[in-house]
């Protein structure tokens, strides 16, 4: 018994190493994770100046697996995206300086001509925009309201 116990706190600790290097490396390569009402933990790139928000995911061939682009604003506003340059549909969730959802843009096209259709809440202020995989939203059944933690 003494033995299975001693496995026991060995494999705990082993988890809680690799959980521990898992955080470490997301932080340590900018990364902040976005948990949303499910549990899923996704690994999101910060777009806080207004260079990389210009950006976006312009001129990217995809969102890695488990990727985010998280774009964090100074004030809150009513901020409108578009799909120019972009290579891949994407959802786009937008939330409120309290982190709730209170707009959503699903399967959101890239643009194949001017002037390209903007997308974004037509009466809410959103201080966080989260850019995620197409299908995401309807596979985490995600709705207005909803907090998301980061």
């Amino acid at each position: 018994m003494l033995m299975n116990r001693a496995k026991l706190i060995g494999l705990i600790c082993f988890v809680l190493l690799l959980f521990s290097i898992a955080a470490y490396s997301m932080l340590d390569s900018g990364e902040r994770p976005v948990t949303f009402p499910s549990g899923t933990i996704l690994g999101a790139e910060v777009a806080d100046t207004p260079e990389t928000r210009e950006r976006g995911l312009m001129f990217r061939d995809h969102l890695p697996k488990g990727g985010a682009l998280l774009f964090i604003f100074e004030k809150a506003g009513p901020y409108t995206f578009w799909m120019k340059n972009c290579k891949f549909p994407i959802d786009i969730i937008w939330m409120d300086e309290n982190k709730k959802i209170i707009h959503i843009a699903k399967d959101t096209p890239p643009c194949t001509s001017d002037p390209c259709p903007t997308y974004g809440p037509k009466q809410k202020k959103a201080l966080y925009v989260l850019e995620v995989a197409a299908g995401f939203s309807k596979k985490e059944n995600l709705r207005l309201g909803q907090p998301v933690r980061f």
